[in-house]
């Protein structure tokens, strides 16, 4: 069990994460996020000095999530069918929710904080090294196809970021999503 001041990072981010989804990265402010948890200033600048400081927590938290998730599947020799469905799952779950705009907010805290390129590079790297892991297990199991996990992982990445980018602004019927899902399988697993 955490410290109370942990658990008070864990809400700060929390709260900021929905708050970010809603609203896109620039129009969050210290004072939006002191609202949401309920917070003063000084609260919340315990903790975090900036929206920025608080973006970047929530991206390292959301990293390290999906890797314990698959560190955990794979010690547990879930089937990698299974973890490729709840992959996809995910994936589907974001393009539905168009109201979920935190792919938009990532991309514009990209835009708008060029000083975080390279941690912005490194994060898409760990994306795609978390998918090798999983495309790599799932082929040692002989459930997916011989291909090059890192260029698949790669595809995939780029793919349904541009999916992400792309749905708050363009209308993808649940239809077409599962249309390219079931591409993404296709691809992925041994016919």
């Amino acid at each position: 069990m955490g410290t109370k001041g942990e658990k008070t990072k864990e809400l700060i981010v929390t709260e900021a994460t929905k708050l970010f989804a809603t609203n896109g990265y620039v129009a969050v402010t210290m004072k939006d996020i002191c609202e949401a948890c309920a917070l003063s200033r000084g609260g919340l600048y315990q903790h975090f000095s900036s929206t920025k400081e608080i973006f970047l927590a929530m991206l390292s938290a959301d990293k390290k999530d999906w890797q314990n998730q698959l560190n955990q599947a794979i010690a547990k020799e879930i089937p990698a069918d299974k973890l490729l469905d709840y992959y996809l799952e995910q994936q589907k779950k974001s393009l539905i929710n168009t109201s979920n705009g935190l792919a938009f907010a990532i991309h514009e805290f990209a835009f708008m904080k060029t000083d975080q390129r390279e941690y912005i590079d490194s994060r898409f790297q760990a994306a795609i090294e978390i998918l090798v892991r999983m495309l790599v297990y799932g082929q040692q199991q002989g459930i997916f196809s011989s291909f090059d996990a890192t260029i698949m992982a790669t595809h995939l990445v780029l793919f349904f970021d541009g999916l992400q980018t792309s749905s708050p602004v363009l209308t993808l019927s649940e239809q077409l999503i599962e249309s390219q899902l079931k591409l993404v399988k296709e691809m992925v697993l041994k016919p």
